[in-house]
């Protein structure tokens, strides 16, 4: 059996000028020395039949054929055999389209006046190295989000095992505090506080690991958000927050932006809500702002809470990095991690700038209304 490294290159040249075709296969021949076997058709379903019959390696095609439209030559190729790696010959007046040919997946392009045999044969080279590395980033990219899948099935299901025992402690509990509150020591009462305030932390934590995991597998239909009633829906969800705390929550005009308003709802509760959560000795004061720049908006939750040392301000859109005192501050550290999912599925980033003692502010950026 021959090794791939022996084998010649089999190359289909489709070409329909007879002179332009021979002076292909000159320079082949003179460059190729052997390692190099061309065969040559005149029309696109001649090359589709010997695409067909298997064993070629590479493609140099002519887009202007007598048997199909320049701008159908390609894509019809690639449908019936996207394995193969493609070079699209092109004249000097054809250069623009040959370049989008290459955005649309051809592996190179070579202007048909600039030909010689070296660079015909690195042309060759490289595409056929190029379509393999392509496919290989295809294969790698498939089994990883085949894993990210079964994490994210992983963790669903461990969340939603989880949630069961919890509203069964946290019943029990309950009947504990309506039955024997007057019967149990102080000392004693403050163990079944404790508990509580636990299952608490364990259940938002359960419930932000269950929303996190649904984040990534659900593909959200956009349409136009309003960001100012996005807000108001989060400021009624945290009006009881506001108020234990004093805070005062403001906007400037906020935009309508192209999104997922369920999506865009939790970002802002989020945000909102961590900068309430994470308040100095003062009141909270928040305050929300949007600016528009290079076809996006830049929406920014500005506060006067602990702030941030600046080594953690990556850190803290992993999920479950704290950065502040836990035992003081109850969360689950998933929070800041769904925060930048809603961002990037969005096609944006999010980021924050801040110094300890000064507050933070986190920005991110969203796509415009259409």
């Amino acid at each position: 059996m021959e090794d791939d490294e022996s084998k010649p290159i089999r190359v289909l040249l489709v070409e329909d000028n007879s002179t332009h075709a021979h002076v292909i296969e000159r320079h082949l021949k003179k460059a190729g020395q052997g390692f190099l076997v061309l065969e040559q058709v005149q029309r696109l379903e001649q090359a589709l039949e010997r695409l067909d019959a298997g064993d070629i390696d590479a493609l140099l095609l002519d887009l202007a054929l007598a048997d199909s439209e320049i701008n159908d030559t390609l894509p019809r190729v690639m449908g019936a055999h996207d394995e193969v790696p493609i070079i699209v010959l092109t004249s000097l007046d054809d250069l623009e389209f040959a370049t989008r040919a290459v955005a649309l997946g051809a592996q190179d392009f070579l202007v048909k006046s600039d030909l010689n045999g070296p660079l015909l044969v690195r042309s060759i080279n490289y595409a056929i190295e190029r379509k393999k590395t392509q496919k290989r980033l295809e294969s790698y990219a498939a089994e990883l989000e085949s894993s990210i899948e079964q994490l994210r099935g992983f963790a669903h299901t461990v969340a939603h095992e989880v949630k069961s025992p919890l509203t069964v402690v946290s019943a029990c509990l309950q009947v504990m505090e309506n039955h024997y509150r007057g019967q149990l020591a102080a000392e004693h009462w403050e163990f079944v506080e404790d508990a509580n305030k636990s299952i608490r932390g364990l259940t938002a934590m359960v419930n932000d690991l269950l929303e996190f995991s649904r984040m990534g597998s659900d593909r959200p239909s956009f349409e136009e958000v309003d960001m100012e009633a996005a807000f108001y829906h989060a400021y009624v969800c945290l009006r009881p927050a506001i108020k234990d705390t004093n805070a005062v929550v403001k906007h400037d005009p906020l935009p309508t932006v192209r999104g997922n308003e369920v999506q865009l709802r939790q970002l802002l509760l989020n945000l909102v809500g961590n900068a309430i959560k994470y308040c100095g000795d003062d009141p909270p004061e928040v305050h929300i702002s949007a600016e528009e720049s290079d076809g996006k908006w830049t929406l920014s939750v500005r506060d006067n809470g602990l702030g941030i040392q600046p080594e953690d301000h990556q850190r803290i859109f992993e999920a479950f990095v704290r950065v502040h005192n836990q035992n003081e501050i109850q969360g689950s550290g998933i929070g800041l991690s769904l925060c930048q999912r809603i961002v990037e599925n969005h096609g944006g980033r999010i980021w924050v700038e801040s110094e300890p003692g000064k507050g933070s502010t986190f920005c991110f950026t969203l796509p415009k209304d259409g």
